[in-house]
């Protein structure tokens, strides 16, 4: 008994159907649509992260005239959103200081003068768009102690550690226009006072 071996049965190849392709199309168009949701997404978040922008700067002003004289140690908001304190450390020489008084006696005066001080770690500094905003974090009106001040300027260094409402955070620098971006702020160091 001979049986014929089985005959290959061929398939008839397929062809792509209008339905297969419109349908190809519309997930290839859902997937497009899809990266650029994500895309106009992720650009809505910088855009809003931009339009609050804190960005501090540390600076002074310094007058040694006839009638008036003085020093003031002043913090700006130059961004356009509020700018959250979290730490400042300011030292002289390398040295940290806790507050003014210290700074006042490292720089040698025994002397107490009349003194405004602004105490602004852990505050929310506003951005000074369309209004004046600078914190003046020492107000010295005595001419000997504002010379002193005046005369130690480059053997200090302050840093401000602040953030954006979006945790965004930077370090701003004593007489340095630029601020560095961080992670967060730090919370170990000798933390300055005022």
């Amino acid at each position: 008994m001979n049986e014929a071996a089985p005959e290959a049965v061929s398939k008839p190849a397929r062809r792509l159907s209008a339905a297969d392709i419109s349908s190809g199309l519309a997930l290839a168009v859902s997937v497009f649509a899809l990266a650029i949701g994500t895309w106009q997404t992720r650009l809505m978040q910088s855009q809003s992260r931009a339009s609050v922008w804190p960005y501090l700067s540390i600076g002074y002003t310094y007058t040694n005239g006839a009638e008036t004289n003085g020093f003031i140690w002043t913090i700006d908001n130059n961004g356009v959103g509020p700018a959250l304190v979290q730490s400042t450390t300011l030292s002289l020489d390398g040295k940290p200081m806790r507050n003014w008084d210290e700074v006042l006696t490292a720089l040698g005066t025994a002397k107490r003068t009349n003194m405004a001080t602004t105490s602004f770690a852990g505050s929310v500094i506003p951005p000074n768009t369309n209004r004046e905003t600078t914190v003046a974090a020492i107000r010295v009106d005595d001419r000997e102690i504002a010379g002193l001040l005046k005369g130690a300027i480059e053997r200090f260094r302050m840093d401000i550690c602040y953030c954006s409402i979006y945790d965004d955070c930077w370090v701003a620098h004593w007489q340095n226009w630029r601020a560095d971006a961080v992670d967060r702020c730090p919370a170990e160091g000798v933390q300055f006072e005022q």
